[in-house]
C-alpha cells in the first residue's frame, strides 16, 4: 500500500481506535463532506446561472409608433425584427399592427420579437374623377372604405353650376389626379346642374300603380308629391287617377310632379295605408334622401332613394301597424314617424 493511501486509511475511523479518537475522526470527515457538498452545489448553481438567461414579459406594442416600440423592447433586452406591410388606413403608417410573440408572453432576454409595421395605404395616388357621376363616386368611396378603410371624403356642400354635361357630372376636383394620399383626404368637387333652362316631356302616369310611379320618378331625381282619395267609378284602387303637369307637356327639370292616388282596397289585416307628409328645409341644391321602414320586429327595408331640394316631401306607404318610417337626409339628419292604425298622418 502506498504511503498516501496509508495516511488516508489512518484518517478513517476503525475498530482499533479508542472512542475519543474515533469521534474526532468522524467529526473531521463530516465537516469535510459538508465543505465538499457546498463547493459542488456552488459550482452547479454557477453553471446553471450562466446557461439560463433572465426571463422577461413581452410588452404590448400594438398601435405604438415604431420608435417607441423599439425603446420598449430595448428596455427589456429584447431584439426587434421588423416586417413592413400595407394597411387599410393611411393614418396607420409607422404604427405597429401586429407582433409575435403576443403581449404578456414570457421569454428569455435576448429573444427576438417580430413587429408588423404599417407602410400606410396601398392606394397612394388620387384617381381622376372628372367625368364621373357624383352618385357613382359616392358608391365607389363606400366600397373603398370596406376594402382599404377611410381614404377619401367629399367636402359638403359640393359646388353646383349649370353646364351642358348631364346633371350630376363631376367637372372639377381638388386635389387633382395624381395627388399622393398620405392621410384621409377631402375632395372638393364642382358638379354639373345640367344645362340652364333644361326641360323634359312629362310621361303619362295615369293608371300606373303608385309604387311604380315612385320608382320611375326617383331614377331621374324628379321631385314629386302625392295625395290620396277614395276610388271613384271606373278607377282602379292603388293607381294614379290624376297628375299635374298633364301627360306629354314640356316642363323645366325642377318642376314638381303632383299625383293623386286612389286608396287601395282589400288592405291586409294589421296593415295601414297612408301618405306621410313632412316639410323639409329648403336646400340650395338637391340632397340625397333615403326612405326606410323599420318593422315592429326590427327589420329594415329601403322604400326608395332620391334627390330633392327640400320643401314638401311625401311618402305613400302600405305597412304593418307600428312600423317606423325613417327619412334619412344627406346621411346626417333623420326624421322618424311611427305608423299607427288610428293616426292619420
Amino acid at each position: 500500500m502506498s504511503p498516501f493511501l496509508q495516511k488516508i486509511t489512518r484518517l478513517v475511523p476503525n475498530g482499533h481506535d479508542d472512542p475519543e479518537k474515533r469521534y474526532f475522526k468522524t467529526t473531521i470527515l463530516f465537516l469535510l463532506g459538508i465543505i465538499v457538498l457546498m463547493i459542488v452545489s456552488g459550482i452547479i448553481a454557477f453553471v446553471i446561472t450562466l446557461e439560463s438567461e433572465e426571463q422577461t414579459l413581452v410588452p404590448d406594442l400594438m398601435g405604438m409608433e415604431l420608435e417607441n416600440a423599439l425603446i420598449s423592447l430595448e428596455e427589456r433586452a429584447l431584439i426587434p425584427g421588423i416586417q413592413l406591410r400595407y394597411s387599410q388606413n393611411p393614418k396607420d403608417k409607422g404604427l405597429i399592427l401586429g407582433q409575435n410573440p403576443n403581449p404578456g408572453t414570457s421569454v428569455k432576454a435576448g429573444s427576438r420579437v417580430v413587429l408588423n409595421v404599417s407602410k400606410g395605404s396601398a392606394i397612394e395616388r388620387l384617381d381622376n374623377y372628372v367625368g364621373w357621376n357624383l352618385d357613382n363616386l359616392e358608391a365607389h368611396l363606400k366600397s373603398m372604405v370596406s376594402i382599404y378603410g377611410p381614404l377619401l371624403e367629399i367636402q359638403r356642400p359640393v359646388s353646383w353650376i349649370y353646364d351642358d354635361s348631364p346633371a350630376g357630372t363631376i367637372l372639377e376636383q381638388k386635389p387633382e389626379a395624381g395627388y399622393e394620399i398620405t392621410s384621409l383626404t377631402t375632395l372638393r368637387l364642382v358638379v354639373s346642374r345640367g344645362p340652364l333652362g333644361q326641360t323634359y316631356d312629362v310621361l303619362d302616369y295615369i293608371g300606373m300603380p303608385y309604387d311604380e310611379v315612385i320608382e320611375s320618378a326617383v331614377k331621374t331625381y324628379k321631385p314629386f308629391v302625392f295625395r290620396s282619395r277614395e276610388a271613384r267609378r271606373n278607377e282602379i284602387p292603388g293607381t294614379i287617377v290624376s297628375q299635374s303637369p298633364s301627360p306629354e307637356s314640356t316642363v323645366p327639370v325642377n318642376t314638381i310632379l303632383q299625383f293623386e292616388v286612389a286608396k287601395p282596397e282589400d288592405i291586409p289585416e294589421g296593415y295601414v295605408f297612408g301618405i306621410l307628409e313632412r316639410t323639409l328645409p329648403e336646400y340650395e341644391v338637391p340632397v340625397a334622401i333615403r326612405v326606410e321602414t323599420v318593422s315592429p320586429s326590427g327589420d329594415v327595408a329601403v322604400l326608395f332613394a332620391t334627390r330633392q331640394a327640400g320643401g314638401l316631401f311625401t311618402v305613400p306607404y302600405l305597412v304593418k301597424e307600428n312600423t317606423i318610417i325613417r327619412i334619412v337626409i344627406a346621411e346626417s339628419e333623420v326624421i322618424e314617424t311611427q305608423i299607427r292604425a288610428a293616426t292619420e298622418p
